[in-house]
């Protein structure tokens, strides 16, 4: 019966005119079923041999036509009353019900029914599904990454207004998400046989498991709240505006959420109730240190008591981090654009009664082959393990092993200077800097010997908000960027590309003060003028290495990933895609947040031990020999004795993990599944790709 509500409560949200449409054949059926049941069985002088179905249909054709009562009355001297009142009273109340002032009255109902519906004013019998509070350009990304859970899901998004635009978006987005995803899964099927291949495909095409509700109405209201079972919601996830719609007229977003701290308030009030879901999580998004500052005293000061869990997600401090880490390390787009979502392998966390890490991973890899195990976490005075798999499942299962004696030997490894050329702006440009610091002081970096070279090219108003970057003494050199006379402009990038021995990344940052329709313009534009001036380049210097040109470029828009594509040796970062996927994960593993906050920062502790994180190395840099071919499992378990067994490693235990590696045609694979069925075959050109708190 619950599961019946919840389906019903689903249709009546999404589909009421099909659901009043059902209701009406229902009762039509049911008035013609019983009238002809009445009459059949008066079996009355002209109906002595009529059945039930003779009946019906002279029922339906006496409602529709009144003289069709000949049919059952053939001579009205000699028919029974009851028969005469009974036919009469089905005429009338058939013509009156269905053509007269009730079925006016009924428009009017129905009218109404379906404007309630639309506009969520009905109650939805829901539970364990994801609420969105407002709506911004990283809302469409959670919804997306839902499509790749194991699961069926709901999510119920109330917005203040668009509804229809954002039913249409997400209605599109997720459409060309299945038709890309089962497109790529048939292309991978056309080698296999005729019977493998429908396996395959039956495993692993995409279906749309994501059911979509959007509700226009008050994100404040107790009322709208509590209809959308925000009290049952397995994750409450509360979104900021965009920095397009907050904009200032000096083209700096406000300062402060308020709106969303009150729906914080609202939210943890209806939770925190006794009848409220335990455990559930709240993700609320900050953009400011205000908004910071309070919802933190909100969290100190509102006891809930294992009802829920508060978690605030930085938005400018992720994206900065996310960016400055990409620009120093251009190969990361792709392998955090795999593991933050739900696609193919992703974080997970399982708990555990151990505090000795490093014994609990060799123990783990001893037994088990589906899943890497990373680093211990302790949340809210519970100890869990991080692990990265295709699944929750995988992380328990233990097949029977046989250990091959594979070994690696481990160079001790130092970080390489690094040269970053960044151009443009975004919101977050203090938190990439911020970033840029953190790393120079974990390399033991300097002022006369950083690790880390910056240029900056950017509109003069930029600049003179940032003090043209003169408090940060790692940025060498500032240009204004002038779009008119692009050749002076970008005269630096000649020079560096020329004169720098380091691998250098060109970082292009999207504006996202920009207005929807005008989204990552300024980015493409960038783009555009880059590529011809190293295409120009390399035309008058045909023996100039251009992988050692890495161009990012950071887009807000998913729809214009093909277009930056469609260059040579540039990769996108669709960074409200990221911000998404990290939301969704959070929502649904509350523990794994812990995990997030330390995975692109650059820090150490007092005993100068830095945070871990996932890192590119050179295969012939990080190993003394080339490894032999070998599979996944072996290459995960040989790194890891040679990394915590070696003499440099006796002291301080750093366990290294293998995540993945990148080939020199910048093929990335990261591991997942079965890692005893993945081979691998590394060169001394290629890359692997660990989770080390090393650098």
């Amino acid at each position: 019966m619950i599961k019946f509500r919840e389906w019903l409560s689903i249709q009546v949200a999404k589909h009421p005119k099909r659901v009043v449409l059902v209701l009406i054949i229902l009762f039509n059926v049911l008035f013609i079923t019983a009238s002809a049941a009445l009459i059949s069985s008066l079996s009355l002088h002209g109906t002595e041999k009529m059945n039930f179905f003779h009946a019906a249909y002279y029922t339906v054709t006496m409602i529709l036509d009144a003289g069709c009562i000949e049919s059952v009355i053939k001579d009205i001297g000699t028919t029974g009353v009851a028969l005469t009142l009974t036919c009469l009273s089905v005429i009338i109340i058939g013509m009156i019900t269905f053509t007269g002032a009730v079925i006016g009255y009924l428009t009017n109902i129905l009218n109404d029914f379906i404007e309630n519906a639309s506009a969520g004013n009905t109650r939805l019998y829901l539970s364990n599904h994801t609420v969105i509070l407002n709506w911004n350009a990283r809302a469409p990304e959670i919804v997306n990454d839902f499509l790749y859970s194991d699961n069926k899901e709901t999510v119920v998004a109330l917005v203040k207004s668009g509804s229809d635009e954002i039913k249409k978006e997400i209605e599109e987005r997720l459409h060309l998400t299945i038709e890309k995803e089962n497109e790529n899964v048939c292309k991978k099927a056309d080698k296999i046989g005729f019977f493998a291949r429908r396996r395959y495909l039956k495993n692993n095409k995409l279906d749309e498991n994501v059911t979509f509700i959007v509700i226009e109405g008050n994100i404040f209201s107790q009322k709208q709240l509590k209809d959308i079972r925000i009290d049952l919601a397995k994750a409450v996830i509360i979104l900021s505006n965009d920095p397009s719609e907050s904009a200032a007229e000096d083209g700096q977003p406000d300062e402060g959420n308020p709106q969303a701290v009150k729906a914080l308030m609202q939210v943890a009030d209806i939770v925190s109730a006794g009848n409220a879901a335990h455990n559930q999580n709240i993700i609320i998004e900050i953009t400011d240190e205000w908004t910071y500052d309070v919802v933190q005293r909100i969290i100190s000061g509102k006891e809930l008591g294992g009802k829920c869990n508060i978690e605030m997600f930085q938005v400018e401090k992720f994206l900065g981090q996310l960016l400055a880490q990409i620009s120093i390390t251009p190969e990361m787009t792709l392998v955090y654009d795999d593991l933050f979502s739900n696609k193919g392998a992703a974080f997970y966390t399982a708990p555990v009664q151990t505090d000795d890490e490093t014994a609990y991973i060799r123990d783990y890899l001893s037994t088990h082959e589906n899943a890497i195990p990373l680093t211990l976490l302790n949340h809210n005075g519970e100890s869990c393990f991080c692990f990265v798999a295709d699944n929750q499942k995988n992380i328990n299962k233990e097949p029977e092993l046989k250990s091959s004696g594979y070994s690696v030997k481990l160079n001790s490894t130092q970080g390489e200077c690094k040269r970053v050329i960044m151009i443009g702006h975004n919101s977050n440009v203090e938190e990439i800097m911020s970033c840029y610091e953190a790393y120079i002081s974990c390399q033991n970096g300097d002022n006369q010997n950083s690790p880390l070279k910056v240029t900056v090219i950017d509109e003069a108003g930029s600049l003179k908000r940032m003090d043209y970057y003169k408090s940060y003494p790692f940025v060498e050199e500032v240009a204004e960027l002038d779009i008119y006379n692009i050749d002076k402009t970008f005269e630096p990038i000649n020079r560096l590309l020329f004169d720098a021995p380091e691998d250098t990344s060109i970082l292009i940052l999207s504006d996202d003060t920009e207005l929807d329709e005008n989204a990552d313009s300024s980015a493409l534009m960038y783009l555009v003028y880059v590529q011809d001036f190293i295409r120009e380049m390399l035309r008058k210097n045909p023996g100039y290495d251009k992988k050692t040109v890495k161009t990012i470029v950071e887009i807000t828009d998913p729809r214009h990933y093909d277009i930056v594509k469609g260059y040579d040796m540039v990769e996108a970062v669709i960074s409200n895609r990221f911000s998404g996927n990290i939301i969704t994960q959070i929502g649904e593993k509350e523990s794994i947040y812990d995990f997030y906050k330390n995975l692109l920062s650059y820090s150490s502790d007092k005993q100068g031990v830095q945070s871990k994180k996932p890192q590119i190395k050179k295969v012939s840099s990080f190993f003394r020999e080339t490894p032999a071919p070998c599979t996944a499992y072996d290459l995960v378990r040989a790194v890891f004795e040679a990394s915590v067994s070696s003499a440099e490693a006796s002291e301080k235990q750093y366990p290294v993990l293998v995540l993945g590696y990148v080939k020199a045609n910048d093929e990335t694979v990261i591991f997942s599944g079965d890692l005893s069925e993945i081979k691998v075959s590394l060169e001394a050109e290629d890359k692997i790709i660990v989770y080390s708190d090393l650098d």
